[in-house]
């Protein structure tokens, strides 16, 4: 292997790839990435054998080859030395980095065993352009929790709606949906995306641009940015039909600046228990957030808001409640209570396609 690329354009890459290796004492290549010459580009791959990732990168190829090295090695190199144009060339499994200035060697290992990441070449599509996904994603990533006991819900649920995709996400306490008319691709479509390789997806589209597309069979999928590649697993498993748990109609609603109910959610954080538990008591015209710790003291925080309907109150779980309120992007946040036992509707009333829900506690 014999070739010639920029710094900064290898140094990108290899960040991205390198949260892909894996730990595994029976396969240690896989705590490697993969360095491939081929053609005119250099293709660097990473897997933990259950999410898998190739990154293509332009370059000047005397010889074609192939070596598997440590990328923290590689990363801290690349971040550290100051030329743009570096050389590459692979002898002996070993890899020597040249540029003006410097010289590196890094030990590397035969590639025989590095495992081969699998591409579905056959299934369903879909396109999506990449700030209308990562708005999205932003939206409901943050409620779904990786759960042994219920693998179902440890990912994203996508699934079609007549014209709509719809996609949800839920951790059992609270759950977020966001539909959206604005993509391409097949009709019928229900697939559940582990959670952890969509979190890489948020990363890595918010430095790149273009069309994201997924392509998926029954068991994998495999999701295409600019040129990045992401192959993982399917999650198996019916995710909960919940459309009966979201309230139609409220005892109350709620309408508040999201900037007060935000500051003050957070505020609670300070005199949180262990059951991160507050408390919000409405009545008109008037919120009052409401926690107190034995151990730590107490805190109050009331603010103006419109109320219509009962005067009452409910807890949350704070950091629900701060979560679902950050994912709003207008300046008023709707709140729809039913009462201290059933789910309260947080939406965003300038974007009627996005709401969440959250479970009350019981204080």
């Amino acid at each position: 292997m014999v070739v010639t690329c920029l710094r900064s354009t290898l140094k990108d890459a290899v960040s991205v790839v390198e949260r892909f290796t894996g730990k595994n004492p029976s396969l240690p290549i896989i705590g490697n990435i993969l360095l491939k010459v081929d053609g005119q580009k250099i293709i660097l791959k990473a897997t933990n054998l259950e999410v898998g990732i190739e990154v293509t990168i332009p370059a000047k190829v005397t010889k074609e080859g192939v070596i598997a090295i440590p990328p923290r090695i590689l990363s801290s190199i690349l971040q550290t030395i100051p030329d743009e144009k570096i050389s590459l060339e692979e002898k002996n499994n070993k890899l020597y980095i040249e540029t003006e200035f410097t010289k590196s060697e890094i030990y590397g290992m035969d590639t025989k065993d590095f495992p081969i990441l699998p591409a579905v070449k056959q299934g369903n599509r879909i396109q999506i352009q990449d700030q209308v996904l990562f708005k999205i994603l932003s939206h409901i990533l943050p409620v779904i929790t990786i759960s042994d006991f219920k693998p179902e819900i440890s990912g994203l649920h996508i699934r079609t709606e007549k014209t709509h995709l719809v996609f949800a996400g839920t951790d059992s306490f609270r759950l977020a949906e966001e539909r959206t008319t604005a993509f391409e691709g097949d009709k019928e479509i229900h697939f559940i995306i582990p959670l952890r390789p969509l979190q890489e997806l948020v990363k890595i589209i918010s430095v790149t641009s273009g069309e994201v597309k997924f392509l998926f069979n029954k068991d994998q999928v495999q999701i295409n940015i600019g040129n990045t590649q992401i192959i993982t697993q399917l999650i198996q498993g019916a995710f909960p039909d919940y459309k009966n748990l979201v309230p139609k109609e409220f005892s109350t609603t709620v309408r508040a600046l999201k900037t007060d109910l935000l500051v003050g959610t957070r505020l609670t954080s300070v005199f949180a228990s262990k059951l991160n538990d507050v408390l919000l008591s409405y009545q008109k015209d008037r919120l009052i957030l409401e926690i107190v710790n034995p151990d730590v003291g107490k805190h109050t925080k009331e603010m103006k808001a419109e109320v219509l309907g009962k005067s009452g109150h409910v807890g949350f779980n704070h950091r629900y409640l701060s979560d679902a309120i950050d994912a709003i992007e207008s300046e008023t946040v709707f709140l729809g209570i039913s009462d201290e036992t059933r789910p309260t509707v947080v939406k965003d009333e300038s974007n009627p396609s996005f709401f969440s829900i959250i479970m009350p506690l019981r204080i």
